[in-house]
């Protein structure tokens, strides 16, 4: 089965997912006080190039030699997502010292946008990216809901995007189109319905509740728990949905029944924070065991949860901060040494984009001759990342790599993401079939599992 037309689905224009070297780096203080315009209309298109054409220009690469790659990052750096898009932004600026920031006398020049994690601040930083900085390549936003928006302008213009995440089939069907694009690091269907089969047939779960983010990263993560879940016989009790603005989660740990048999949790940021805690607060961890995505513990969270809520808590992920290969125990000590905390996966998802832009560039010898000649050559790169062999799946240009169960242990005196399993080479659908998933993928951008 292809991706299809009947695919297309209306971008998610609101709420926020709580999903170095050489190079000549260039950061603009982002967006702090600018109002963002919405989903494009003409009028609103006009405005938006106005406010790109009235933008202060940015500095050149300094030193001779090559034409510069100029790159843009777009990354909440303010706001409840901070911690996430540090995390990417220091992976890639360490990517960049390891592999190269300058490729055959090409510099790689980037420019770091804020945009707060709000998908109109994204598409007007973007439209400033294309139309005054002339960019070649997109690091795509780090929240579902901004990359929605995103791809889609930046896919039709013909430049490169990298995204973090695969948000929505209209995306992977741009994907497919226009040749130029794709996502490195994952989607919400891998970890989470392999969790799922973890859930059921290790821990032999057979009713639990779930609570996700009440936007598309948390309808599409739990989306893919329940889906496999149920397939496996098991049931859900109770399913919660919690507003991204939300400060006291009380209410919503609260609404969780004692009699349920675990808790399933999709939570980012300071709401997964303030989630583990409260968990733990009302005396749930104590007899109902606790299994989230990635971001619930992620190291973006995890210096500020509570040791003694954290502790024992499960992740389905594609990537833990403490797995045990020569490649990861290399690149944390590194980030450790540099940055002083241990790498979330934002980390190693920017580390890896780094890593695939330089070898891309690398068999170009640094000269980019058009957007679609280096599209091409990114795609075509496999890399050892951190998190284990990533390469790229022709159905939906996203990755196929590991995913793990995690569990916080304290190892060395520090929290740390320990894997108990491996499930090796994982597809973009997971542990769903391929027809399962188009139809989960489709429902879930752009409303709850039904």
């Amino acid at each position: 089965m292809r991706f299809r037309a009947g695919w297309e689905t209306e971008p998610v224009a609101r709420g926020a997912e709580p999903q170095g070297g050489s190079a000549a780096m260039r950061r603009r203080p982002g967006a702090g006080g600018r109002r963002g315009l919405g989903v494009l209309g003409p009028a609103a298109a006009a405005l938006v190039l106005a406010l790109a054409a009235c933008g202060t220009s940015a500095s050149s690469a300094s030193g001779s030699g090559g034409a510069p790659v100029r790159v843009g990052y777009l990354l909440p750096l303010t706001g409840p997502f901070t911690n996430n898009g540090l995390a990417e932004e220091n992976g890639f600026k360490l990517g960049l010292k390891d592999y190269g920031g300058t490729v055959d006398g090409h510099p790689i020049q980037v420019t770091y946008l804020n945009d707060q994690g709000q998908p109109t601040v994204s598409l007007t930083d973007t439209v400033q990216l294309v139309a005054r900085d002339h960019v070649q390549v997109v690091e795509g936003p780090l929240v579902s809901s901004s990359i929605a928006v995103v791809a889609p302008y930046v896919l039709r213009k013909g430049i490169v995007e990298d995204d973090l995440y695969l948000a929505t089939p209209q995306q992977a069907q741009d994907y497919a189109s226009y040749k130029t694009g794709f996502t490195s690091d994952w989607d919400g269907y891998q970890p989470t319905t392999e969790g799922a089969v973890w859930a059921y047939k290790t821990m032999h779960w057979r009713h639990v509740t779930v609570i996700g983010l009440n936007i598309s990263y948390g309808w599409q993560g739990v989306g893919g728990f329940e889906a496999e879940f149920r397939h496996l016989g098991g049931s859900i009790d109770t399913s919660i949905w919690v507003p991204t603005n939300a400060v006291d989660l009380s209410s919503y740990v609260s609404s969780i029944p004692h009699s349920t048999q675990a808790v399933f949790a999709v939570m980012s940021g300071t709401l997964a924070v303030n989630f583990i805690n409260d968990y733990a607060q009302f005396g749930l961890k104590a007899t109902v065991p606790l299994m989230g995505i990635t971001t619930l513990t992620d190291q973006s969270a995890l210096p500020a949860e509570h040791a003694s809520a954290a502790l024992g808590v499960y992740t389905d992920a594609q990537y833990c901060d403490d797995l045990n290969t020569p490649v990861n125990r290399t690149f944390a000590r590194q980030y450790h040494a540099d940055y002083g905390t241990y790498p979330s996966y934002y980390s190693d998802a920017g580390y890896t984009k780094a890593e695939i832009l330089v070898r891309a560039l690398q068999s170009l010898h640094g000269a980019v001759s058009s957007e679609s000649a280096l599209a091409r050559a990114m795609r075509d790169v496999r890399v050892s990342a951190p998190r284990g062999p990533v390469s790229l799946s022709p159905v939906t240009w996203s990755p196929v790599e590991n995913q793990y169960i995690c569990k916080v242990e304290m190892v060395g005196g520090s929290l740390r993401n320990v894997p108990v399993a491996t499930f090796q080479n994982v597809q973009p659908w997971g542990a769903l079939s391929r027809s399962a998933f188009e139809s989960a993928f489709s429902q879930q951008s752009s409303g709850p599992p039904s």
